[in-house]
């Protein structure tokens, strides 16, 4: 009784220490910190697609390649079959783009536009922390028992400004298993954006 009581201690530590977590070491020298009083600075239209990925790995990068990343998606984090769907109705000749802002509840209201009329909207809960705004639909799901047999999918993101004014997204990802701590195959990662502001 006492080893499975130990075993299970051990397996909730590491799947808390295994999930999702975020890092600013790309693009903290590149970013402005968010407070209560200047949070509204985040309101504006931002571009779809975006002009850069922050990472040493990415400055050479052909900005061509970012074309498949967009501002909504990376902050709607909508599942698979949802974003197929999404990709198969933008058209190549209308231009999209997104609107943001803060609700005096600090609720953020973001808009996805299509040759500037709007096209879809949504609101999100979420809070001020690090110097940027944590985004409330973070993605949790679980099989079986964490690190014994399973494993879990995690996924989060937040959004701030960086230095020039333009929208940076975040993202944590985690997705790792094992079989009686055995650990598998398993991917755990940030990708950090930057969208230009618009307006």
């Amino acid at each position: 009784m006492r080893y499975i009581k130990h075993i299970l201690i051990f397996s909730l530590t590491l799947f808390f220490l295994g999930c999702a977590s975020f890092s600013k070491k790309e693009f903290r020298k590149q970013s402005t910190s968010l407070t209560e009083k200047n949070i509204n600075e985040l309101n504006g239209k931002y571009s779809f697609y975006p002009i850069k990925r922050f990472g040493k790995r990415f400055v050479n990068k052909n900005i061509d390649s970012l074309k498949y990343t967009n501002s909504y998606q990376k902050i709607i984090n909508e599942s698979w079959n949802e974003k197929q769907k999404f990709d198969s109705i933008l058209k190549k000749e209308s231009l999209y783009s997104i609107n943001l802002k803060f609700t005096e509840a600090k609720k953020l209201h973001i808009s996805l536009l299509e040759n500037g009329v709007v096209l879809r909207d949504t609101i999100f809960n979420g809070k001020l922390k690090n110097g940027m705004f944590y985004i409330d639909n973070k993605f949790l799901k679980c099989k079986g028992v964490p690190y014994l047999f399973g494993g879990c999918q995690n996924n989060k993101r937040r959004i701030g400004l960086s230095e020039s004014n333009d929208l940076i997204i975040n993202e944590a990802v985690s997705n790792e298993g094992a079989i009686l701590l055995i650990f598998g195959a398993g991917v755990r990662y940030n990708s950090s954006f930057k969208f230009k502001r618009i307006k």
